[in-house]
């Protein structure tokens, strides 16, 4: 054994409770600190902070995510939950103002690291009743508890998957507001994965005989290298070429070659590659509820907000 620096660099921004890493192919989660000063330390940089949004300010999700990024927080985990009319009184009892409105519907839980974190949320959603705030790390964790064991599970027909890869994270919400509010998808489900690389490899077997071998390994490194956000989407309107739609709104593969032929695509935005080019959608009808179905099947271990 000797030192050696890790394949792909990782920030300290990265480095948080709970967070998964990958050195040298080998998943590894961060549980605490090995000693009171690394601790003391961060804890100074790295506050934990909780919002959870309602069914019916969804379709916000990217505004609000994009805000929080915008100010400096970094997105640990995100993932939709269903509370159900069966845990109203619980709701009641420790959120009376938004009881109602979390228990109906989707709602979605996100779990956000910084310097200040819950400072942060207090001024960006001070003069709202849209958005359940944590008001400190303490409150962060009790927020984290009541979304446990409420994940939402929604069928697969006529909806399809897009995948926030590691390299497109950093602008999630902005992706999220591209896909929803301006292309007007419907959120059905979402949820935070750190895939490991036997996952990303049965995920993109379909491609083994389509594309490249070496390109299909660069898929699967990209996937498999840190955090990612799969997503469910869907829409009343046109459900048959839904696919193919996104698709569009996605973009060629390469995001040189998207940012020739569609310029306002997510990858000709927000990719850096080939390799790293920031998002993942189903490329064939058939494909989109058997990814959607794939990624939502998955173990839970994946997630931590769960």
């Amino acid at each position: 054994m000797r030192k050696c620096a890790p394949e792909t660099p990782i920030a300290l921004d990265e480095l948080f409770i709970g967070a998964t890493v990958t050195i040298w192919s080998r998943r590894l989660t961060v549980r605490g600190y090995a000693d009171e000063r690394t601790a003391t330390a961060m804890k100074t940089k790295r506050e934990e902070s909780f919002a959870l949004v309602s069914s019916e300010n969804v379709c916000r999700i990217g505004r609000i995510v994009h805000a929080m990024q915008e100010n400096g927080l970094t997105i640990a985990e995100m993932k939709t939950v269903a509370f159900g009319t069966s845990r109203l009184e619980e709701l009641e009892t420790a959120l009376p103002r938004n009881a109602r409105a979390l228990a109906s519907g989707t709602s979605c839980a996100i779990r956000a690291i910084g310097c200040e974190a819950n400072a942060i949320l207090a001024r960006l959603f001070a003069h709202t009743n849209d958005v359940v705030r944590s008001m400190d790390e303490e409150h962060a964790r009790a927020l984290g508890e009541l979304a446990t064991g409420s994940s939402s599970k929604s069928p697969t027909e006529h909806s399809s998957l897009v995948v926030v890869k590691p390299s497109g994270m950093a602008h999630l919400g902005a992706i999220l507001d591209f896909l929803c509010e301006k292309k007007g998808l419907d959120l059905i489900q979402a949820r935070t994965l750190a895939l490991t690389r036997l996952e990303a490899e049965a995920f993109y077997a379909v491609y083994v005989d389509v594309l490249d071998k070496e390109e299909v390994k660069m898929m699967i490194d990209e996937l498999s290298c840190g955090a990612c956000v799969a997503l469910q989407l869907s829409r009343l309107r046109s459900p048959e070429t839904l696919v193919d739609d996104i698709r569009e709104i996605v973009g060629p593969r390469d995001p040189e070659i998207a940012r020739v032929l569609r310029p306002e695509s997510l990858r000709a935005r927000f990719g850096e590659d080939k390799q790293r080019n920031a998002v993942h959608c189903a490329d064939l009808t058939e494909d989109g509820e058997l990814e959607v179905d794939f990624m939502f099947n998955l173990p839970r271990r994946t997630s931590a907000v769960a």
